[in-house]
Order: C-alpha cells, then structure tokens, then sequence
C-alpha cells in the first residue's frame, strides 16, 4: 500500500535499550519513514540507544533523569511533558508500546484530540502489578485500538477489556540472508538474564551432553547475568560455556550457531527466537503460554517441548546434537517458514491499522 506522503506516526517507547520491544519499534520506525511523510518517536526516559535508527526518524526524549528527581517528581514532569508533545506533535496516530506505560500514555493524552493505539508486549497473562493490573483494562478502553501479537493475547485482551478494534500484528522478523560461515558446534541462547528466560537450566541441560566439541554460548545482560555466570563457573563444562553480553550486530552468530536453544517461559512473542529462525538455525523451545508455537511448527521447524519437561528438552537437545542432517533439515524448514512474518508486511500491517481506525 502507498500512503499518502502528508501522513504522520508517532510511536511512543519506553527506552531505546537493547530490549525485544525496542527492537521491534526499531523497526517500525524505520520501516515506515520510507513510506510516509513523518515518524515521530517519542522515548519516555533519557538514556543510551542501542538501535540505530534511520536519520529522518524525528526521536524526542525528556532532558531530564529519574535519578535526578526521584520516582515521583520524574513521573509528574514527565506526564506534563508528554502533554506538550500532543500539543507539538499532529499525527495522524500514535502507538504506545509496553504495558507499564500504555495507561500512563493515554491517560496523558486526554483532551489532546490525538488517537492512541497500544500494544502489551509481554505474555498476554503478566502481572503488572495489583495497581496496573486494575487500571489497564479500564483506561485501554479509552485506546483507538490494540495490537495483540498472537491470538491467545487478543482473546484475552477482548475479555478484560471489552474493546471491538482490536487486531493481531505479529512481530516482524527480519530476512537473513544465508551467511557464507560455516555452522560451528555452538548451542546459541540469546536474551535478557531475567527469571523466566532460565539460562540456568540451559546450563544444567548441557551439563547432560557427552560431546565435548560443543560450546555453549550466551548472548544478553541483564539483572541476572552474574548470577548465571557463577553458577557457570561450578559446572564441570566450564570452560565450553561462553558469555558475551550484548552484542551488534548479532546477525553473525545467528549464522555461526548449530543449535539455538530458547528456555524462556514468558513470552509476548520471542525476538531471538524468530531471528535464529530466519537465520536458518535448527531451534528448540519450551511452549510456553504464547509465542514459540505461533513461529515453530513442532517437529519441521523446530522442537516445541512442553513447558518445564525438562527430560524432553534434554533429549531433543542430544538429537540435534548427534544428527547433523536433523540440524540442517529443520533450519531450512524455519528459515522457510519465517518467511510469513517478512518486515516490510507487518510493517504495512501496522501502518494500515494505525491509519484506518
């Protein structure tokens, strides 16, 4: 679709951090400076970027730090500084990503005539707390709609807030193209240290796996890495076990890795996982509540293990080890099939739903 070149988006993100939702947003934004007149991207607190971002892209961020403040003053300043934004910026539409800010966004928006759509980017069942998780529902229901990525996440979005324009856009997951690297015996995991992305049971599933070619490599920070890592430093597989923080461009792994095993058990819908996939690795991935079943088809693009069977993934884990054709039968498969979540399309998607509420 070719859109008229007076249009204007403004996307609104909490950080610009080297996150899943930041990344995703990344992306929008980039995608869709090529086909409008103007993206606005507004960042809700002051800080590093670790996405680069195309130069037309208008990026407008507080010159002002919560550490510098304290919670609260921060919070209210930042609330009439979003206001001034509406009064500044005249979009056509704006789209609110994270579910710890989208209430806030709205809220900030009452009175300034501007259309707000949001977007969760968690599991569709998360906690965020007692206050949010009464307030959301209410104050979504003043949003002009709501991108859910997967169905389940629609489903229960329509149920707790009773909202008719809501619309399933799943993430976009970048085309990579095949890399001239030879796979190397490396078990690749990419994400955040948090709990639910249980690094550490990867570590214990590899403990189990009796070729000693293999390395096991972490790609990601986060408030967990140290912790991880000492637990590391105890295994008998220490020296095969890798960590090498936040890397870019990660691309070059995705080509290098044999296996790219995922344990997380929350997910909105898994980043790493789709561009492991579109990179051509052979994947495996517990099925948690919502987003690895909406990219692996079990057994042709990957191994979906139900969800804390730990004998399973130690098993399936060994069969991609030990089977080389398997590793090479199922990578093409998931190469192939992320082929349905191409960027430029969901790009669209977005843009056509912003734009036709």
């Amino acid at each position: 679709m070719q859109t008229s070149s007076s249009k204007t988006i403004t996307l609104i993100s909490p950080s610009l951090s080297a996150g899943g939702a930041e990344r995703v947003i990344s992306l929008i934004a980039n995608r869709l400076v090529k086909e409008i007149d103007q993206v606005n991207l507004i960042v809700l607190t002051k800080g590093p970027r670790f996405y680069q971002l195309d130069p037309r892209i208008q990026v407008y961020e507080p010159n002002f730090k919560i550490e510098e403040l304290g919670r609260i003053r921060f919070t209210l300043k930042s609330f009439f500084w979003l206001r001034s934004m509406w009064k500044k910026l005249k979009a056509n539409a704006a789209l609110s990503f994270g579910g710890k800010y989208n209430a806030f966004v709205l809220l900030s928006a009452l009175g300034k005539g501007q259309k707000i759509f949001v977007s969760d980017r968690s599991r569709p069942s998360i906690s965020y707390g007692k206050f949010l998780d009464k307030l959301n529902p209410i104050i979504y229901r003043r949003a002009t709609g709501i991108v859910a990525q997967t169905e389940r996440a629609k489903s229960l979005l329509a149920r707790a807030t009773g909202h008719k324009n809501i619309k399933v856009i799943p993430n976009p997951v970048p085309q990579i193209p095949k890399g001239d690297e030879r796979r190397e015996k490396v078990i690749l995991n990419v994400g955040r240290f948090i709990g639910s992305k249980h690094q550490d049971w990867l570590i214990q599933y590899f403990e189990q796996i009796e070729d000693e070619a293999w390395t096991l490599r972490f790609l990601g920070e986060g408030p967990l890495w140290d912790e991880v890592k000492a637990k590391a430093a105890q295994s008998p597989k220490k020296e095969q076990i890798e960590f090498l923080g936040n890397v870019n461009p990660i691309v070059p792994f995705y080509h290098r890795a044999g296996i790219f095993a995922f344990t997380s058990t929350s997910e909105g819908f898994p980043n790493a996982l789709g561009e492991a996939m579109s990179a051509g690795c052979p994947v495996i991935s517990f099925d948690c509540e919502a987003g690895p079943a909406d990219l692996i088809e079990d057994g042709v693009s990957g191994y979906l293990i139900e969800e804390g069977n730990h004998e399973d993934y130690i098993n399936k884990l060994k069969l991609l080890v030990a089977e080389v054709d398997k590793r090479e039968e199922l990578g093409a498969a998931a190469r192939e099939r992320m082929k349905r979540f191409e960027e430029s399309e969901i790009c669209m998607n977005y843009l056509n739903f912003l734009l036709a509420s």
